[in-house]
């Protein structure tokens, strides 16, 4: 199990991912992340729990952003995180969780990118979870 964090506020453009500074907790050796990069390896086949919540906003009052998870580049539409903040400077709690399979090494990074129109602000202390259930 993995989870991560990030120390502070970011802007994602559309196409960016979230990058995570911290590492708050690590036991096992089923998943690996370099600190101060987006993306975390999924190093042993079978299933995985992958969680993401934080809060979000965006650099337009009125105009939804929204986030996704995304495996091996491809974000997993049931994942989608999407949030309309009424004024700049406004954060929304988001979350979301899913099952990701790890079988032949093509799907092997988890990452969270912004899937919207528009840039997306990431509150600091965002979290993501990632456990190898087998």
């Amino acid at each position: 199990m993995i989870v991560l964090s990030n120390s502070t506020e970011q802007t994602l453009l559309v196409g960016q991912s979230v990058t995570f500074d911290l590492t708050k907790l690590k036991c096992g050796n089923a998943e690996c992340h370099r600190q101060g990069t987006s993306s975390v390896k999924l190093r042993c086949p079978g299933i995985y729990r992958v969680a993401f919540g934080g809060n979000i906003g965006g650099t337009v009052a009125g105009t939804p952003v929204q986030l996704a998870i995304a495996i091996g580049g491809d974000p997993l539409l049931e994942t989608t995180m999407i949030s309309t903040p009424a004024a700049v400077g406004d954060l929304n709690s988001v979350y979301r969780a899913a099952l990701v399979k790890n079988c032949c090494c093509d799907y092997d990074r988890i990452t969270v990118v912004n899937t919207g129109t528009s840039d997306v602000v990431v509150g600091a202390n965002a979290e993501l979870v990632i456990a190898h259930c087998d």
